[in-house]
């Protein structure tokens, strides 16, 4: 089965293994965990870094994703 999505917790809980696109090219692939624990590339960690948590502060504005 392919499952897209923008939602790296959803593809996380649906996949067992996860492959991160960047402009139409795979930047990192990985099982799920892994990805979601330690990403290795600077595109997923943005990408990571940029969902709001209970924590985040809402007086800043979000990371953006570049």
């Amino acid at each position: 089965m392919l499952f897209i999505s923008h939602d790296l917790a959803v593809a996380g809980e649906v996949a067992g293994r996860v492959a991160v696109m960047r402009a139409g090219e795979i930047v990192e692939t990985g099982s799920s965990r892994r990805l979601l624990i330690a990403p290795e590339h600077g595109y997923t960690r943005s990408l990571l870094a940029a969902v709001p948590t209970l924590r985040t502060d809402r007086a800043h504005p979000l990371a953006v994703v570049r």
